[in-house]
Parts: structure tokens; C-alpha cells; sequence
């Protein structure tokens, strides 16, 4: 069971169907693990239902039935079942073509490498990240907010250790350097609102190509 956990809002919000696809399924990758989240999103769910059966009924147009009858009369279209590798949490699997070993890594440097996944949207960036075993980030906040899933490894900062499952919320008044701990690499996956915000010297020097 992971150890730090999305917030109540936005574990409610999750239920609710509020969130772009993005941290959607980041959301619903630390769900696949922690069954104390799943809990609560069952709670939220049950309240959610409740709610709606307290609604006022509206009028439904008077062929809605034989329209709805009609679409289940029509025969399912079969398609092939792609074959996904089981060690990807089942809400990536479909946006991945391979596993994290076999992705096609970029980045400014051989210790650090990033990966962007095709659910990005004009609202959020999703990508992984992956910090070879003993490297580090340079020193950063960010412009928005940041939310990030450990899916391999761990890293730690001054605010404490991260390990595989864990849920981690950066924003305007993060500052850290994230390093990956010494035993092996860490890959992340990140959803972002807003980039990131380099600090340092050199860091200053990549802010106009992030």
C-alpha cells in the first residue's frame, strides 16, 4: 500500500468523472494499488448516487425507449484483443506500445530522460520521467501544479522518500531536487498543468526550452 495518497477532493472529484483524461488515469493507476484509496472512491461514489436519486425526475422525449431499444437490437462489432503487457497498470496499457525499458527516452542528458505520452491534452502534459539510479533533478518549482505517480524505483527530496505507488503533489511553493535512490532507476509518471520552473544556475539556462 502506498503511503502518500491523492487528496479527498481530488479522490472525489475522480468519482465524480470530473477530471480530464490525463490525471484521470494517473488517478486511476494508484488506484489499481491501494485499496485504501478504493475504499474512499467507493464511499464518494455511493454518496454521489444517492444525491442523483434525490434529484428531480425530468421528462424523457416519448421515443427515448424505442431509440434506446433500438441500439441494443443492434449486433456487436467484435475487435481484436491487443495483447498488453501485464506489468504496465491496466489504465496505460492501451497508450503504450511497449514496456518502459523498450520506450523511446529523450532528454538533455543521458542521466535524466523523459517520455511523452499520447494523452497530453491542452489542458495538461503527461509524461514519464526517468532519473538513472544515484542522479538527481536540478533544482526546480513549478509554474502550475504538478501531480506525479512513482511507477519504478524511488526518489526522495527534503520532504521525504517515494517509492513505487506513491502520489506526490508539487506546485508554486515546491521547491526540490528530486534524486533517484542509488539501487536503481526511477521512472515517474508526471501530469502537468503548467511546466516546470528551473532554479539553479545551469537550470536557468533550460527554462526557455521547457
Amino acid at each position: 500500500m502506498a503511503y502518500y495518497h491523492p487528496s479527498d477532493d481530488i479522490l472525489m472529484a475522480f468519482a465524480a468523472g470530473q477530471h480530464a483524461d490525463p490525471l484521470g488515469i494517473l488517478v486511476a493507476c494508484h488506484l489499481e494499488k491501494c485499496s485504501e484509496c478504493r475504499d474512499k472512491v467507493a464511499i464518494y461514489e455511493r454518496l454521489g448516487g444517492e444525491l442523483f436519486d434525490e434529484l428531480e425526475q425530468s421528462q424523457m422525449s416519448a421515443n427515448a425507449r424505442a431509440e434506446l431499444l433500438a441500439r441494443l437490437e443492434q449486433p456487436l462489432i467484435e475487435t481484436p484483443q491487443a495483447e498488453y503487457d501485464s506489468r504496465i497498470p491496466g489504465p496505460l496499457r492501451r497508450f503504450l506500445p511497449t514496456y518502459y525499458d523498450q520506450l523511446q527516452w529523450k532528454g538533455f542528458s543521458s542521466s535524466i530522460k523523459e517520455y511523452t505520452l499520447p494523452i497530453s491534452n491542452p489542458r495538461y502534459t503527461a509524461k514519464f520521467y526517468k532519473i538513472t539510479a544515484g542522479k538527481e533533478l536540478p533544482v526546480h518549482t513549478h509554474k502550475g501544479n504538478e501531480y506525479t505517480l512513482v511507477m519504478q524505483g524511488s526518489f526522495s527530496d527534503k520532504a521525504g522518500d517515494y517509492h513505487k505507488g506513491d502520489f506526490i503533489l508539487a506546485d508554486t511553493q515546491t521547491i526540490h531536487q528530486p534524486k533517484a535512490s542509488d539501487e536503481a532507476d526511477c521512472i515517474c509518471f508526471a501530469v502537468m498543468d503548467a511546466p516546470l520552473k528551473m532554479t539553479g544556475f545551469f537550470g536557468r539556462m533550460l527554462n526557455p526550452f521547457l
